[in-house]
């Protein structure tokens, strides 16, 4: 009879993949848990104290919700200067909201990110306990290399005490293959506490990034406020008459658009466009969606508002700072700000994203631009900010939905506001339906 008696017994009874698996653990593994910063002690204060961030988080939320109510009360009353000044301040105070909600929600990732290292650390103390257990059951395995099964027979003075030493064996190898689960299911909860703690890292660096955009924005809406109270030395009359001047230079705009546009030709294959139908597109705002005015001849339209063409878009109700996402995969074509030419006459700062579908969109009147000419986007990727740059009455959205063969980026020299504008142009033949595509 040739081969170790433990030798025979191991190969019986110990799948050759749990045999592979054993010498996997044979090196002590290399922590990772350092990548993610001190984990203190005390695991369950660290829950109590995410349990109180979490309950912060709710209470701010609910207060961004009272202030994004009044703001859209704001927005539906009367258009003087004590109702500009009001929405000023209560979006001042929204963002300041938003700021203390974003910092909580820091506060909150930094201590799942220390809780996860502590679970990481535990997870790989326990891998190394394992993995000594493993050793010494694999040397109690290996100890009966040196005899063979007829040497072990003859040294037990019965064929009951060699029985008892082959189920001795078997008790072993119980354990051993016991503790082969235990750290195959170990080593996934260290792989799935990692993966969890780098999610936790991306996400702290947007929650950073959208902190820093929030303070932009804040001190955005401040400068703002400021400059239309020196504007109007803080009079209803000067407003009024500040308002009249606005309304007078976007009608004329509006006119020199309007001629500029007239001349170019709707030459683009249609059939290279997508056929109407819900989901080609997605929504550029956080839930709830509210339009505000519509597509085509809206009763806006018809006042005059477009000299005489209908609206290019549709118009979605977002309180300053709300993130605007890309409507669908693509590539920037451009970026601009109408505003630099002709203050508080057309789209104010804009984006133009060609989408691989056939579509182009316009996002308009942001406060915050985030990408640049060139830049890819998928859809649901944060691209700016709504505001109310541009001619707007109060915050919101204009988003246009062009065939993207239509759709040019040209300059329009004004002669109403003396200077050049860059902005979007079509014919109108080029502007679709944006809810064709929702």
């Amino acid at each position: 009879m040739k081969g170790s008696f433990s030798s025979i017994v191991l190969s019986a009874l110990l799948p050759l993949g749990a045999l592979l698996f054993v010498a996997s653990f044979a090196e002590p593994l290399k922590s990772e848990a350092q990548t993610l910063g001190p984990a203190e002690n005390g695991g369950g204060d660290i829950r109590d104290q995410i349990d109180d961030k979490n309950q912060e988080i709710k209470r701010l939320e609910a207060e961004a919700a009272k202030h994004r109510a009044a703001l859209d009360e704001i927005g539906r009353a009367a258009d003087t200067l004590a109702s500009q000044v009001a929405a000023y301040e209560r979006a001042i105070k929204k963002l300041d909201t938003d700021i203390r909600l974003t910092s909580a929600k820091i506060s909150r990732t930094n201590l799942e990110i220390r809780e996860l290292a502590a679970g990481i650390r535990e997870k790989e103390t326990s891998i190394e306990a394992q993995r000594e257990r493993l050793g010494i059951l694999v040397t109690t395995l290996a100890a009966g290399e040196r005899e063979t099964p007829l040497e072990v027979l003859m040294k037990n003075e019965t064929l009951s005490a060699f029985f008892s030493s082959l189920d001795a064996l078997r008790g072993v190898q119980r354990d051993l293959l016991a503790l082969l689960a235990e750290l195959r299911s170990t080593r996934q909860e260290l792989k799935d506490r990692k993966t969890t703690a780098e999610s936790k890292r991306l996400e702290l660096s947007a929650l950073a990034e959208d902190l820093a955009d929030q303070r932009q924005l804040q001190d955005q809406q401040r400068r703002e406020r400021a400059q239309l109270l020196a504007e109007t030395k803080n009079q209803e009359r000067r407003y009024q008459q500040l308002l009249a001047e606005v309304e007078r230079k976007r009608d004329a705009l509006q006119q020199e658009i309007n001629s500029l546009e007239s001349g170019l030709k709707p030459d683009f294959d249609r059939s290279a466009l997508p056929a109407p139908g819900q989901g080609i597109l997605g929504w550029p705002l956080p839930n709830p969606i509210f339009i505000t005015q519509y597509f085509g001849n809206t009763s806006f339209a018809r006042s005059g508002a477009y000299s005489g063409k209908g609206h290019n878009g549709i118009d979605l109700r977002a309180a300053v700072g709300t993130p605007i996402f890309a409507a669908e995969r693509g590539v920037v074509r451009a970026v601009g700000d109408t505003d630099l030419g002709c203050r508080r006459a057309s789209y104010g700062r804009w984006i133009l994203i060609d989408h691989d579908n056939g579509l182009a969109t316009l996002s308009a009147h942001l406060s915050l631009i985030k990408v640049g000419a060139g830049d890819g986007v998928n859809r649901g990727e944060l691209i700016g900010y709504s505001g109310k740059t541009g001619y707007a009455t109060g915050p919101h959205l204009h988003l246009s939905v062009f065939a993207r063969q239509a759709v040019s980026v040209g300059q329009l020299v004004s002669r109403v506001c003396g200077r050049t504008m860059t902005l979007p142009l079509s014919p109108f033949g080029g502007y679709l339906n944006p809810l064709d595509f929702f």
